[in-house]
């Protein structure tokens, strides 16, 4: 039997009356990969925050052994003392300094420790004293950089502002960090969020290299395909308590999810035959010769045509950042460095609350900046769409009543956590969070909605019921331009399948049952050979 890396003995948080982790007792064992599974707002942030040091517990006891086998009590006052004993964490929200280069955010994370003790990346393992007490040499910290990214398979340039780069290379790089100062315990949330089939293999093919190596890896994901994949053991957290400890295997996904819910929950199903509407007939949305150029004047989208009908789900795959944000923005009026045709029920709208004032609805793929404003409460980010206000607004006075109670029944419909109108959206979940915008979109049931990676964070049954409101806009004579990086949330809603790859769009209906093949289009293959029935647009 394994020795435990890590155990928690007891260990409680609370927010005030708040019990968000409630008496868990937790093991991890040197060599594992341990798989944490649980509803939005389940305690799994913060069990991992707990361990990091971002929290300090209510009650309870943490304990570490170190690479000399002793056992002791970890007091973890902030993550610097977290990492210093070897625990990394890739947070699903990214800890990046957004003005700094990629390789200034991995010296930052290897200055974490004195001169002499960063580990150099290289073939031997040696070590290098390469980051001096006062001076940052950043030559250094690229071809660290480099040499990290040629490793470990996940390629970015050192040299690129964070602020620039997609979602999906964010995360890149919050993995580079955690990788580059040596974690014996690796904490991933949600780490395969936004990699394609073919990506999310090479992955695991990484993490099994990581786990040979005896380091232990604490799993966190809503995709059960994949936990039952790479996992050892799967621990299950409902509403902060610990309901089932197993090895991987003993249960199927449907058991698992009926301990994550408490109750068995039923997959969506999208009808075979779409009503796309002939009444009325118009597209509602017609792009011709879309052409956007992205944050460095580069071309983001190239020549994309394409129409989405009443009556369907008109889905768009890819990995992120080969165009997909900058597409939606120059829908949503965000873009002004576009070229081409973007008509909206016969219109052609300039600026976001001219496209607003169409009827269309909009998530966004990055929450936290684009989605919430963190510091505003639930209510007030719930309301921050001009319909929403003009429907609570009469004489240019906001009805307080009206703003409370369509709060609370949204807040109820979406199962938003916890159920507090007044608390900040900062002190939600990533998951609750993107309940907030989901409610606030779909509520006002648009002609056009444009869902960006809608289910990214959400565990299986608020995800469900995202995809259920979905196929309620289709089903209701709306359309839906679904972009996400979840290949199979697109092949389970749409009507029509497109992939996007280095800004083009290739229509891939045809190929929907054919997984290999949408793999090596969305990451980028040359499909001269593959193009046999697509049509590119």
């Amino acid at each position: 039997m394994e020795e435990n890396i890590l155990e928690l003995r007891n260990v409680t948080k609370t927010f005030g009356d708040f019990v968000a982790v409630d008496s868990v007792d937790f093991e991890l064992q040197a060599g594992e990969i341990h798989a944490i599974l649980g509803e939005n707002g389940a305690g799994k942030s913060t069990l991992m925050n707990l361990i990091y040091g971002l929290y300090h517990p209510s009650d309870g006891r943490i304990y570490v052994t170190d690479r000399e086998k002793w056992r002791y009590r970890l007091r973890a006052k902030s993550p610097r003392d977290a990492i210093a004993t070897g625990i990394g964490m890739v947070h699903q929200h990214f800890m990046l300094v957004e003005n700094l280069t990629v390789a200034e955010n991995i010296a930052l994370s290897l200055g974490q420790f004195r001169a002499g003790v960063a580990k150099s990346i290289s073939e031997n393992g040696s070590y290098k004293d390469w980051f001096g007490k006062f001076l940052f040499k950043k030559d250094e910290a690229i071809r660290i950089t480099e040499a990290l990214s040629e490793r470990f398979g996940l390629t970015v340039d050192p040299s690129t502002l964070v602020r620039s780069l997609s979602v999906g290379l964010k995360q890149r790089v919050e993995i580079l960090k955690a990788l580059a100062v040596d974690a014996r315990i690796l904490i991933l949330d949600e780490p395969t969020a936004v990699l394609s089939p073919q990506e999310v293999e090479g992955f695991f093919t990484i993490l099994r290299k990581l786990q040979a190596d005896g380091r232990a890896i604490i799993f966190i994901s809503h995709k059960m395909k994949e936990v039952l994949e790479i996992s050892d053991r799967i621990t299950v957290l409902r509403r902060g308590k610990k309901v089932y400890l197993g090895p991987t295997g003993e249960l199927t996904a449907r058991e698992l999810a009926r301990e994550m819910i408490g109750e068995d929950i039923n997959e969506v199903e999208r009808s075979a035959n779409a009503d796309i509407g002939s009444d009325p007939p118009d597209n509602v949305l017609q792009l011709s010769n879309l052409t956007v150029l992205g944050d460095r004047d580069e071309v983001a989208v190239s020549d994309v045509s394409m129409e989405s009908r009443r009556g369907e789900i008109v889905g768009i795959a890819g990995v992120d950042g080969n165009g997909q944000r900058e597409l939606a923005e120059a829908i949503m009026g965000l873009r002004h460095n576009a070229s081409g045709t973007i008509s909206i029920l016969g219109a052609n709208p300039k600026g976001i609350k001219a496209v607003r004032q169409r009827g269309v609805g909009y998530i966004p793929e990055d929450r936290q900046t684009t989605g919430v404003i963190a510091a505003f409460s639930v209510t007030e980010n719930l309301l921050l769409n001009v319909t929403h206000l003009d429907n609570l607004t009469h004489w240019n006075v906001l009805n307080q009543k009206r703003k409370r109670e369509t709060a609370e029944q949204l807040i109820t419909d979406y199962d938003i956590r916890p159920p507090v109108a007044d608390t900040p959206a900062s002190s939600l979940s990533g998951g609750n969070q993107q309940k907030i915008v989901i409610a606030r979109e779909i509520s006002l049931h648009p002609d056009l909605l444009i869902a960006v990676n809608p289910t990214r964070g959400l565990d299986v049954n608020a995800a469900r019921y995202v995809h259920e409101n979905l196929l309620a806009q289709r089903n209701q004579k709306k359309s839906v331009l679904l972009i996400s990086t979840e290949l199979d949330e697109v092949l389970l809603l749409s009507d029509r399948l497109y992939v996007m790859s280095r800004g083009k769009l290739i229509e891939a209906t045809a190929q929907r049952n054919d997984i290999e093949t949408l793999g090596l289009l969305m990451t980028g293959e040359s499909h001269t050979d593959l193009s046999d029935g697509l049509d590119e647009s």
